[in-house]
């Protein structure tokens, strides 16, 4: 790894002093094959803020390039590799942003995405939701940016401010879901629930009983929030949903008693039938998940609800994305 950051931070330097001559195209490709090598080495895991940042800015100069924005499209460049250079280091912290003034341009608001901004900043967004917030604030700076010039382009600047307002909507539920939750990269420890605290309390201390009729399993949401959300038609279990996995891994191992029902969901795009069978899919794809981390396969069931039970309105993309989920629920028999 040492070897390969000497490599990548040579040829920035390299890069950066051939900026004036540089093509765009050449330089873009150049950035891109930077980034799927630093892949490669799992840089994206050890710090996915900043490498996700340098795929953005990246982003922004393929933008910039076609508007024929030179200067702009190697300012961004620039950028890009400099984000994955502080990945490749280890640089897990927040980097510094200079807030763009509200002005009297009617086609965005300004305010609101400064206020969104500071939320997730200062509520542990680099912990919770790396990945949107450092696309979030990649395209605020471009956005910044195409706003000091003396004639902006006006397609870009709508385009920036959507692109940031939607990925700071996502960093804000996922902040929320972290807080409300007590998830361990908002509280910086893991939770264990008290009530599962107490029950295996209660079974320490319980004197051996004739065993009594089966009761009814009781069954409760998951009291660690645990919320799995899935990509428009898919299945797959999103990169960013995988701590929060680990954590209910985590509960689960330490409270063995506990059985789970997994509920699948979708929106109201599609058949019943098909969406019947996405939402299973889903369900699925947690309890494979949950298998492979070593949790006991007749702990969990699996159940998809497909177009029904919605949480949020479909009208929306934000509406959707949030009822294409997969809920968790304890199965739990009292006195086992």
């Amino acid at each position: 790894m040492k070897r390969f950051g000497l490599i990548l931070l040579s040829s920035m330097v390299v890069f950066a002093e051939d900026l004036s001559n540089i093509r765009l195209l050449d330089g873009i490709n150049q950035m891109q094959r930077s980034i799927e090598l630093a892949k490669e080495k799992k840089v994206d895991q050890a710090d996915p803020y900043h490498f996700e940042k340098a795929r953005a800015n990246k982003e922004v100069a393929y933008i910039l390039a076609s508007g024929m924005d030179e200067v702009g499209s190697k300012l961004f460049m620039v950028k890009s590799f400099s984000s994955l250079s502080k990945a490749l280091s280890g640089r897990e912290e927040l980097d510094e942003i200079s807030f763009v003034k509200a002005g009297s341009l009617s086609t965005i608001d300004v305010e609101s995405l400064n206020s969104k901004l500071s939320y997730v900043r200062e509520n542990r967004g680099l912990n919770c939701a790396p990945v949107e917030l450092a696309r979030a604030e990649a395209f605020y700076e471009a956005l910044s940016y195409e706003l000091s010039k003396p004639e902006p382009n006006p397609t870009n600047l709508v385009d920036f401010y959507n692109k940031a307002f939607a990925d700071l909507g996502l960093a804000i539920e996922k902040v929320n879901v972290a807080k409300e939750g007590r998830l361990e990269c908002y509280t910086g420890k893991a939770y264990v629930p008290e009530q599962a605290k107490a029950e295996l309390q209660t079974k320490q201390e319980e004197i051996a009983q004739p065993t009594p009729e089966a009761p009814k399993p009781r069954e409760e949401p998951l009291k660690v929030s645990a919320r799995v959300h899935f990509d428009f038609n898919k299945h797959s279990i999103k990169r960013e949903y995988i701590p929060l996995l680990n954590e209910v891994v985590k509960v689960l191992k330490e409270n063995p008693n506990v059985r789970v029902r997994i509920e699948g969901y979708t929106d109201d795009v599609g058949s019943k039938a098909y969406n019947d069978k996405l939402a299973l899919s889903r369900a699925k794809a947690v309890k494979d998940y949950l298998v492979k981390a070593g949790i006991s396969e007749d702990r969990i069931e699996v159940v998809g609800f497909g177009k029904e039970r919605y949480i949020a309105d479909n009208k929306t993309p934000i509406g959707r994305f949030t009822n294409r989920r997969a809920d968790f629920i304890v199965i739990q028999v009292p006195g086992q």
